[in-house]
């Protein structure tokens, strides 16, 4: 008996990561998805910037924040290679780099309120909202801890392969 519903795995058997976890992942790394969205339209950018961006001396630390969660999409995306080079440890940080980039965004949040005089700020408190949300989401999940456990090794056709 499989551990959950079929449409939770890949035509290999291996299981695929919750769909809200993507979203959560996109949600954390917004700062740099803005970023890169304000490089495309340069005549629209510092307008763009001021708007989104209004503590810009520390836009930088903004986008080192999203480091960790870039680096869970990293690995999630080259998780095929990984397992053709026999690596599959990494799959042990990705609950760990998630906690970890959610507490600094908390902790960013939380500097750029005290700078505003703790003023009520609807934006930032629903991405302080989210962040523990999905800190909340990702050590409770029960797929995400099937998956982790369904990724200690490669699946059957990549040992095949080599």
């Amino acid at each position: 008996m499989i551990p959950l519903p079929l449409k939770h795995y890949d035509e290999a058997g291996t299981v695929l990561p919750p769909r809200w976890f993507y979203w959560m992942l996109a949600i954390a790394c917004r700062d740099l998805l803005l970023v890169a969205a304000f490089t495309v339209i340069p005549a629209e950018s510092d307008r763009l910037y001021r708007i989104f961006f209004p503590h810009s001396d520390v836009l930088w630390l903004q986008i080192a924040v999203t480091i960790p969660f870039v680096l869970v999409i990293v690995l999630m995306s080259f998780r095929e290679h990984l397992w053709k080079r026999g690596y599959t440890g990494w799959r042990l940080l990705i609950k760990p780099l998630c906690t970890l980039g959610s507490l600094c965004q908390l902790l960013l949040i939380g500097s750029f309120l005290e700078r505003a005089g703790w003023q009520f700020n609807g934006y930032l408190g629903a991405v302080a909202l989210l962040m523990i949300a999905l800190m909340y989401m990702v050590n409770r999940s029960h797929h995400l801890a099937i998956m982790l456990h369904d990724w200690r090794q490669p699946p059957a056709r990549e040992q095949a392969e080599e």
